[in-house]
Formats: structure tokens, C-alpha cells, sequence
């Protein structure tokens, strides 16, 4: 892919940003965010410079958030430049795929938590593969492997954060400027993040009995939301008692697994009030049964009735360039 050098800010901080328009902003993933309790609002900066998109968001209320890369894209997720923040990100519950790097179309699975600001790199491997070399790749794959953020060099992350910090505030001062980004600051930018990482150890470090647990339920939920879900059901499926999942929940989220499901199925349907025809299709289509309760619950979350979103077309609140066109 040939680099471009006009590139795009779109900024919104302080300015409730919801999920909803979130979730639609990262056009390279496939992202599913559930916000824990109610709403979640977002100051989100994109840097769009085509075949590399940068992000800085910090998210105001803890949610979990299941992404799959999309084709040609490796993805970086990490928390800004600083030891105790990082120290957090490490340490956070997660499902037994929550990998900080991935590859085209892998997964991540983990909590995004209350004012932790976090920082985000998608660029197209056709760009970055022939930048870095045949030896980067392996090791980059092999950061893909580990199932515990744990596992990963907090110096290494350090050094990664602090140099995409650097990249972003580099395409800002261009933009102020009103200068092109040449591919050779681009790439040197890049090596300045990758090389850190993959040059870095991974500690041998077990995914735990409560991500597991925790893993499996919420792909559960996932997978069979649209179906009544009973808790001895979603037990079974996570292989324990309904005692231990509901400690599992309380101990990982802060939240019942009955909540959560309420929350999975509230945000799919406000999503697919987008490109329905009807509330009561998109309500059948997310599990729900009692459109006069589901009406209520949406009101209490959102201040508006379901009717409101309804066929309101789902367009992105970010201008985009050539990264997320084939």
C-alpha cells in the first residue's frame, strides 16, 4: 500500500462522546463494547495517516470491550507512558484472550476500566513487514502468543508507549504546520514503537482459573445472547457452580452475570436500532421479549425511547483515509 501524506485529527474530549459512536469510530475492528452500569462517554483523538491510524481515548465508565483485527491490520493496545499506569494495565481482569498486540483477525477479550487513558496503533502489515523484517515478524507474533498481559516487559511498554506518544504528537505539530508526513519519518516513528516490543522477553505466566471462567462465560453470553439464558446455563458452559461465577463476576467486573447480559443485550440493540426496520425486530433480534419493560430500561440508560434511534444510519464520527479501504 502506498503511503499518503495527507492524514486526518478528529479530537472529541469533553464532549460525551457515547459509546455507540465510539464502538463506530474504529472502522479496523470489530468491536463489541459493553459498558458495566449505564452509558459509557469517551474523549477520544484519532490520527488517521491512511495505512497507520493512532488513538489516545480514556473511557468514563469500565466496560468490556471484544475486538477482532481486521485483514492486513496489526493492532497495539497500550496504556499511555507512565510506570503506575502501566503497573494497572498489567494487572487487569480479562477473558483468556487479552493479548495488547494481535494479528489480522485475532482477538482480545479484557476489561477497559474508569480513566485509565490508553493509546492505540493499527497499521497495514504491507507497510510495516518489509519496514521491520522477516525476524520482527516472528517475534511480533510470538508477543501475540501470551495469554496474560502479565507476561509482557513493563520496560518494553514503557518504551512502546513513550514512542507512540511521540509519533502523535509528531503528526500534530505536521498538521499545525500544514505539512506533508514524508514515509521515511513514518517509518522511522514506527521502528521507534516496534522494535522495543519485539526485542523484549515474555515471562511464562498461566492464564488463571478465574479467566478462564470469566473467558468462557462471557463467550458464551456472546455467542447465545439472542436466547434465553438461564445462570445455571451460563455455569455449566464456564464449567463451575453458580456460586463460584457469580463470585467470578463480582471479584473480575464489579457485576452480576445476570447485569452483564443486560448490559450485552441493551448496547446490541441500540445498535441495531440503527439498521432496522422496527423496534420490535431489532428487540427479538438482541434476546428481549417485553418491548414495554425493554422501552423503560432503554429510557433509564439513554434519556430516549428506542424509537428515537430507530433507522438512524450508523455513520462514523471520523473522516478516514486509504488504511480502511481495500
Amino acid at each position: 500500500m502506498d503511503f499518503e501524506g495527507a492524514f486526518y485529527i478528529k479530537t472529541f474530549e469533553l464532549q460525551g462522546l457515547s459509546n455507540l459512536k465510539f464502538t463506530q469510530s474504529l472502522p479496523c475492528l470489530d468491536l463489541v463494547s459493553t459498558p458495566l452500569n449505564g452509558d459509557s462517554t469517551h474523549d477520544l483523538t484519532i490520527i488517521d495517516l491512511g495505512p497507520v491510524v493512532m488513538l489516545r481515548r480514556c473511557n468514563y465508565v469500565p466496560a468490556v470491550e471484544d475486538t477482532v483485527v481486521k485483514q492486513h491490520t496489526l493492532a497495539i493496545q497500550l496504556p499511555i507512558a507512565d510506570k503506575t499506569v502501566i503497573a494497572r494495565f498489567q494487572n487487569l481482569p480479562g477473558g483468556s484472550c487479552h493479548s495488547p498486540f494481535q494479528m489480522p483477525g485475532a482477538r482480545s477479550q479484557w476489561l477497559i476500566p474508569q480513566d485509565l487513558p490508553m493509546l492505540h496503533l493499527h497499521v497495514d502489515r504491507r507497510l510495516l513487514l518489509p519496514m521491520i523484517g522477516l525476524q520482527a515478524k516472528k517475534d511480533y507474533q510470538e508477543l501475540c502468543s501470551a495469554h496474560s498481559r502479565k507476561a509482557y516487559d513493563s520496560e518494553a511498554l514503557l518504551q512502546a508507549a513513550t514512542a507512540m506518544e511521540r509519533a502523535m504528537s509528531t503528526a500534530v505539530e505536521y498538521k499545525k504546520q500544514q505539512k506533508e508526513m514524508d514515509s521515511d519519518t513514518l517509518s522511522s516513528l514506527l521502528r521507534d514503537i516496534f522494535l522495543p516490543l519485539i526485542k523484549s522477553d515474555l515471562s511464562e505466566v498461566k492464564v488463571s482459573t478465574r479467566q478462564k471462567i470469566l473467558s468462557r462465560s462471557l463467550d458464551h453470553i456472546r455467542e447465545n445472547f439472542k436466547q434465553p439464558i438461564r445462570l445455571a446455563d451460563l455455569a455449566s458452559a464456564s464449567s463451575t457452580s453458580v456460586r463460584n461465577l457469580q463470585m467470578v463476576f463480582k471479584q473480575e467486573l464489579d457485576i452480576s452475570p445476570n447485569k452483564y447480559l443486560q448490559q450485552f443485550r441493551l448496547h446490541r440493540f441500540r445498535g441495531l436500532l440503527a439498521v432496522s426496520s422496527s423496534v420490535t425486530e431489532a428487540a427479538y433480534s438482541c434476546g428481549f421479549k417485553h418491548l414495554g419493560r425493554l422501552t423503560e430500561l432503554y429510557a433509564r440508560v439513554f434519556d430516549r425511547n428506542p424509537s428515537s434511534d430507530l433507522s438512524v444510519k450508523a455513520g462514523s464520527v471520523a473522516e478516514v483515509g486509504s488504511f480502511f479501504n481495500e
